[in-house]
């Protein structure tokens, strides 16, 4: 008998055979989260089309019961350009109460002349979003206006320098210490300015047809709230809220395109705070109140009409086509939400 005393062969995987094997895992994980996305959306909708009889997905905003005298300091701090180094910008030049509390432009100019990274959300109704930024990199409306003033890229002052702008002036010293025992502090300042902000409630005409004005709102309008349940929508677009209070992929069924080498990341979504590879375009879903005042639209305002957005999230968060003459009557409905803070707290 004669004896093999070959040596096996042994293979070493090539730098291509890895990619390849990456790419497919990529490609695999891709799939099986498209798949779990689109079983929780259909397990959903047919949890809210269960209880709809009972009660809607959708729920009222009201104004504040009470205007206080926090809410009205916090008011003359949000329109003063005292709190900023060039005395000219005030919180209300990114949120204008004109265009739905938002911004018209894609972004806004900082205080260091270079654009922000996202389109400027809608200062109304915060108090019924659980977390706050185009990231959700916030939990209270404090924490939010706390980390604009830190890095001074806003309004170009540190919160010593606001507090000691503020001490100079005796009808802010005066009110201060009327309403808070410590006085003019960087957590009183705070306080104030999202004590208002959290007032800024906008009852609809939407919110007074649920609450029994069927002459509320438009047929058209009436349809459109139905075929938004109906397609899926009120899947990521519901609560007091109409969005606001979960974070979603953009691109769950159809990728949604971006540029990976854009400059400000915007498109790189909560993975800019978690640098997490799962986070990659995951925002926090908006509120859909007011959506009709403030254009343009996406984290990163590239898209100007209600109509294009409508139709590119049922692409790419529902993987289906709506038709023109629904699409219609959808932001008929969008253009129902859109109401005014209580005329005290307006400018």
């Amino acid at each position: 008998m004669v004896r093999n005393t070959a040596k096996p062969v042994i293979t070493r995987s090539t730098d291509t055979d890895n990619n390849n094997l990456y790419r497919r895992t990529q490609s695999l994980r891709q799939r099986v989260f498209q798949l779990t996305s689109l079983i929780w959306i259909l397990v959903l909708q047919l949890v809210l089309a269960g209880v709809s009889h009972a009660r809607e997905p959708v729920s009222a905003v009201k104004y504040p019961e009470k205007i206080t005298p926090e809410m009205l300091l916090g008011k003359q701090l949000f329109f003063d350009p005292i709190l900023s180094e060039d005395r000219k910008t005030t919180c209300a030049s990114c949120h204008q109460f004109s265009h739905g509390g938002s911004f018209p432009d894609a972004t806004t100019l900082m205080y260091n002349g270079q654009p922000s990274r996202y389109n400027s959300s809608s200062v109304f109704n915060l108090s019924a979003n659980y977390i706050l930024g185009w990231e959700g990199q916030f939990s209270s409306i404090a924490q939010q206006i706390d980390a604009l003033v830190t890095k001074k890229t806003v309004m170009g002052l540190s919160w010593n320098e606001i507090t000691a702008r503020l001490q100079q002036h005796s009808e802010y010293r005066q009110r201060f210490d009327i309403i808070y025992p410590e006085g003019i502090t960087r957590q009183t300042v705070m306080h104030a300015i999202a004590t208002y902000e959290t007032a800024l409630t906008t009852p609809s005409p939407f919110d007074a047809f649920q609450q029994g004005d069927n002459g509320a709102i438009s047929e058209d309008a009436k349809l459109g709230y139905e075929l938004f349940k109906r397609y899926g929508c009120i899947s990521c677009h519901q609560g007091q809220n109409i969005g606001g209070n979960l974070l979603q992929k953009i691109g769950v069924i159809e990728p949604y395109t971006y540029d990976p080498n854009d400059r400000s990341q915007a498109s790189l979504g909560r993975y800019n705070t978690t640098h997490n590879e799962a986070d990659i375009q995951v925002f926090r879903v908006p509120s859909l109140r007011n959506v009709a005042d403030t254009p343009p639209y996406f984290h990163d305002g590239s898209v100007s009409t209600l109509e294009e957005a409508v139709s590119l999230m049922s692409k790419h968060q529902l993987g289906r086509e709506i038709p023109s003459s629904d699409i219609t009557l959808i932001v008929a409905f969008l253009q129902s939400l859109s109401g005014s803070p209580h005329p005290t707290l307006i400018p």
